[in-house]
């Protein structure tokens, strides 16, 4: 098979299974900011192994099966280097967060930096309320079938659900005035 077409074959298996491996990813995440490392790993494991082989049969079960390996090994070595190596540095770099903040300052309208406001404010909370948010707000998910997803009770989801979004109102003053 020719790069061109592995690479439009890929891009619809991508298309396909992306919202099922992210909701696999959330679910089992430890860390929010994590997320997008982790499905960029597991596409990239996927794509290696699509241009090598090319006889991949379930893809969406191929793809979970790449996360599950991902997910150990990430939140494996991560805890393993973090109790006997100090590797992992808290500072970040101030030009690089410079440059990316002029990159994005002209694009950003109000509302999207309150969604992002948002979104940072969610992600200091819980890392469960982080996923039950994710998982109502992005994927579409019903109550029930994040109760199941995580393990939890309805009543608990709903809690969660309904005190972080009254709180994101008083805090954001999302209210109309």
């Amino acid at each position: 098979m020719k790069v061109p077409e592995i690479n439009e074959l890929f891009t619809d298996i991508y298309n396909s299974t992306y919202s099922d491996v992210l909701r696999f990813v959330v679910i089992k995440c430890h860390n929010p900011d994590d997320i997008p490392d982790l499905i960029q790993n597991i596409y990239l494991s996927f794509y290696k192994r699509f241009k090598a082989k090319g006889d991949i049969r379930e893809h969406k079960r191929y793809a979970i099966k790449i996360a599950k390996h991902e997910l150990f090994k990430y939140y494996g070595i991560f805890s393993f280097t973090k109790n006997f190596i100090p590797v992992f540095s808290q500072s970040e770099d101030e030009t690089l967060i410079n440059f990316e903040q002029g990159l994005y300052d002209e694009e950003l309208s109000d509302d999207k930096l309150i969604c992002n406001d948002i979104w940072q404010y969610l992600k200091e909370r819980d890392i469960l309320t982080f996923k039950i948010f994710t998982l109502y707000y992005s994927h579409d998910l019903k109550i029930c079938d994040i109760s199941k997803s995580l393990g939890i009770s309805e009543s608990m989801v709903k809690n969660r659900l309904y005190r972080t979004l009254k709180e994101i109102n008083d805090k954001f003053s999302l209210q109309e005035e």
